[in-house]
């Protein structure tokens, strides 16, 4: 996947962890079991600074499937057999048999989903040494999802947040707020709302952000937001909501963004009219089936969520227009599903990068809301893993502030399907 971003791993217990294990494995006679070989050449092909041994450093479920891959070395020798440690007693806590990783042969596979006690480990093997120390974990992307949601929320209070991430942010509050633990709003006024903190910040935000002027895409994408939020807010404050879903309309019509085929105008029109159910709205998105009718189509983000918007509402839809967006959103899922190995293959990926796969994660998240089942949990994941440090360069990759809306997604999904028992 080429070269993937470097940055400070921002994981406290990795920090914990690294500071048992400065080290290295030096008992098998390999310092640190790393290479001093350059990233061109195959065998230790990894920088200096990266174990051969390739763990997700992101941690792991306590009941999912767990695995690491070794990069086989043919001068090295052959190894049959590792070990997980556990950090805190020093002990082998688990022996297993490595096997060929599927459609690679440059490496081997180590999988220890028995393992199922929470802790900090690492898997050792003979020659080649150790990998780097990662976390089995309860509720891992619960904790992950708390974690970015906590940091979303201060950035809309203090009127920080990019508009995308809010509209990310209010996108899984929408799918998964049953598992999102909000607490109650009381007003300056003394009267409790109760609207949950998670669309409290957002109120704030909205408040406190100058959007009157904007134009084109940012106007559209305010428009968006504004409409969403009204409709998850109507609930709590029928008044503000009301205003909203006013100052949507408005900022919509002054975007001056309505070239048919814009995937930012057609999410809009789609929270538009859910929250409003006018007509006009319903005949603009209607124009729109003859960009779907080709089947060269391939929905990205603006369209994929205005669609589960759209087939979601309890306005009239147009049948039709429904079963163009499910299907070309359901068939670029399923050939994503089909290429799952080659796309995640630790080695050799083949995607543009991580910005690409990110995308194929948004994709399976909308065809599995749509199935309203779990055909793609595991690909998802796998996706995941990939990001986290089983790959080519053993580098996990740091959701910047561009893209924490959209991790906080991907978390508060897999926190689901994890509480779920489908991990």
């Amino acid at each position: 996947m080429g070269r993937m971003k470097r940055h400070t791993i921002s994981y406290v217990s990795f920090f914990l962890c690294q500071m048992l294990v400065l080290g290295g494995c030096s008992e098998s006679g390999v310092i640190g079991g790393r290479s001093m070989e350059p990233v061109a050449v195959l065998d230790f092909t990894v920088p200096s600074s990266s174990p051969n041994v390739m763990t997700d450093l992101g941690g792991y479920s306590l009941e999912s499937e767990k695995y690491a891959y070794l990069r086989i070395n043919e001068s090295a020798g052959a190894v049959e057999a590792f070990r997980i440690v556990d950090m805190e007693s020093g002990e082998t806590v688990y022996e297993g048999a490595f096997s060929l990783a599927k459609n690679n042969a440059s490496l081997l596979a180590a999988d220890f989903s028995e393992l199922t006690k929470p802790g900090f480990y690492r898997v050792e093997c003979e020659t080649y040494g150790c990998s780097e120390v990662f976390a089995i974990s309860e509720d891992l992307y619960g904790q992950l999802s708390d974690k970015t949601g906590s940091a979303i929320r201060e950035s809309c209070r203090d009127l920080s947040a990019d508009p995308h991430t809010v509209l990310d942010y209010l996108q899984a509050y929408e799918w998964y707020a049953d598992i999102l633990n909000g607490s109650q709003d009381e007003t300056d006024t003394g009267i409790v709302s109760g609207a949950p903190d998670e669309l409290v910040c957002v109120r704030d935000w909205i408040s406190g952000r100058d959007y009157e002027g904007s134009v084109g895409t940012e106007a559209v994408v305010y428009s968006t937001i504004l409409a969403k939020f009204s409709f998850l807010y109507k609930n709590y404050d029928s008044a503000l909501a009301t205003e909203c879903l006013r100052k949507a309309s408005s900022i919509y019509s002054q975007s001056g963004n309505v070239v048919k085929s814009d995937s930012a105008a057609f999410r809009a029109l789609a929270e538009l009219y859910r929250a409003s159910g006018e007509s006009a709205y319903e005949a603009e998105l209607e124009n729109y089936k003859e960009f779907f009718s080709s089947k060269d189509v391939h929905p990205d983000e603006g369209y994929m969520y205005g669609a589960m918007t759209y087939i979601v509402t309890r306005q009239t839809v147009d049948r039709e227009l429904c079963d163009m967006l499910v299907d070309s959103i359901l068939t670029d899922a399923q050939s994503i599903n089909n290429r799952k190995r080659e796309i995640t293959d630790p080695m050799y990926s083949q995607t543009g990068g991580s910005g690409e796969m990110i995308g194929y994660i948004r994709t399976l998240m909308c065809a599995n809301y749509i199935l309203k089942g779990y055909e793609y949990d595991r690909t998802m994941q796998m996706m995941l893993h990939y990001l986290s440090g089983l790959n080519v360069e053993s580098s996990p990759y740091e959701p910047g502030p561009e893209d924490e809306g959209v991790f906080y997604l991907i978390y508060s999904c897999m926190a689901a399907l994890e509480r779920e028992g489908k991990l």
